[in-house]
């Protein structure tokens, strides 16, 4: 009986993706998508228009971008009207088929529909043994709604949440850190490294203030150091930013993980001015939160932009690789780790950077 029942879902399944395809319109013309594409970039244009008069984006960036979405303007209106592809909804039947008539015998030879569900409770009573993962998670996080005081569950939950890039739980995981255990540059830190993954590579005032705290314990204290720094180049505080990245150089050993970013940031200040200036941080604390990632995106957008036109900047495709990440842009990140080891193929030294932060962030 039980086979009836997989077998009616699995055929209403293949009706309901394949009727569509049969009973659809021919598709649309290469003309309508060109016209289409138009409109999108005349919008593109005037939102372009809008970023220049909030001061969200720089001159040259601007026109690198109009000149960049006129181009793709005038090519809609020069490409050539293209007939539709034969033989389409063929295709498209065959893809859907195949996958039944694969899964089939690879389930009679393997599968058992007899086996009993795990139940939810004995999951989670298993799921160290088991290394699940989310059922872990899951039992902490129960674990701390009845018991929300408890340091142990917290130190144990932040650095799961930090792993899954879950940034805004994170956070809060890391403030009861910080609220339950004595003052600690190290915990201070990671609350404050959280607010910013949280807010896409910004620090805001309130992070800023935390690494100020971490730094009062010890100043000394690195991840503090480098975001302190970070802040005031953000604020537009050039000079201020510029001693602190300097005094923290000096101080950091040749072979420190953190010293390739370090450099990174000491060469963007001085290819370019500050990311923000005082004006721009009051206009963007006004904003709402879309506004403040349209600005973000089109700072990592020029910085793209940048690179295309000059390819060997090993710190800008480090920093581009970040911000897309951060961003939660996947598959522009993995494209730019992806160009930039094309870029850098006889460089061992650049290669293993790109790499190591490949590796980091998870877009190897």
């Amino acid at each position: 009986m039980i086979w009836i029942v997989f077998a009616a879902m699995t055929a209403a399944v293949i009706g309901a993706l394949l009727w569509p395809v049969v009973k659809s319109k021919p598709a649309e013309s290469e003309a309508e998508r060109a016209a289409y594409d138009r409109a999108v970039f005349r919008d593109q244009l005037a939102e372009l228009d809008r970023d220049v008069e909030r001061g969200t984006i720089g001159k040259a960036e601007a026109d690198a971008a109009r000149n960049e979405i006129s181009r793709r303007l005038i090519a809609t209106a020069q490409e050539p009207v293209k007939k539709p592809v034969s033989g389409f909804a063929w295709a498209a039947i065959a893809g859907t088929l195949i996958v039944p008539l694969v899964a089939l015998p690879l389930y009679l030879k393997a599968g058992n529909p007899q086996l009993p569900d795990v139940p939810h409770a004995e999951r989670m009573a298993n799921a160290e043994k088991a290394g699940d993962m989310d059922a872990l998670i899951a039992k902490v996080e129960a674990h701390l709604e009845a018991n929300p005081d408890d340091l142990q569950g917290w130190t144990i939950l932040a650095p799961a949440y930090r792993r899954m890039m879950r940034w805004a739980d994170t956070t809060e995981a890391y403030r009861n850190v910080v609220r339950l255990s004595p003052p600690d540059a190290a915990n201070l830190s990671d609350y404050g490294e959280a607010q910013v993954m949280a807010n896409q590579g910004i620090v805001p005032a309130a992070a800023h203030a935390v690494f100020a705290q971490a730094l009062a314990i010890d100043p000394g204290f690195p991840k503090a150091r480098f975001y302190d720094a970070l802040a005031l180049k953000q604020e537009g505080k050039t000079a201020e930013a510029k001693a602190a990245f300097e005094a923290f150089l000096k101080d950091t050993p040749a072979d420190a993980p953190w010293r390739q970013m370090l450099l990174a940031e000491m060469q963007d200040m001085t290819a370019r001015p500050p990311a923000l200036d005082q004006q721009t941080m009051a206009d963007a604390s006004q904003m709402s939160g879309e506004d403040q990632q349209a600005m973000i995106r089109s700072m990592v957008d020029g910085l793209d932009q940048k690179l295309a036109a000059n390819p060997d900047n090993l710190e800008g495709w480090l920093r581009l690789i970040r911000a897309r990440t951060v961003l939660g842009d996947t598959d522009k990140a993995k494209a730019a780790y992806k160009t930039a080891l094309e870029t850098f193929s006889g460089n061992e030294d650049a290669l293993a950077q790109i790499a190591a932060l490949g590796r980091e962030m998870k877009v190897e």
